[in-house]
């Protein structure tokens, strides 16, 4: 397959075919690696990373009432992604 590099905004971007995507189940913000190896560069399918919480666990998931109502996000998304409050 070949395929153009594109402007997209103010980055660069490259299509995916359809019949890909379809073989590689991607879809809208699936995640994906991509790395450089010499002169190559390689795109593959970003891993699930399944989190399963352990019985003991349950209290940093939950979002005290006496938080603010704008710092209720960074909660959550601390809580979805591990990013920092």
């Amino acid at each position: 397959m070949t395929t153009k590099v594109q402007k997209w905004g103010n980055s660069l971007a490259v299509r995916i075919p359809k019949e890909m995507i379809r073989r590689l189940a991607l879809r809208e913000g699936s995640g994906i690696v991509v790395r450089e190896h010499k002169d190559t560069i390689i795109i593959r399918r970003q891993e699930r990373q399944d989190r399963f919480i352990s019985k003991n666990d349950w209290r940093q998931y939950l979002i005290p009432i006496s938080r603010k109502k704008e710092n209720v996000s960074g909660a959550i998304d601390h809580i979805l992604y591990g990013a920092s409050r």
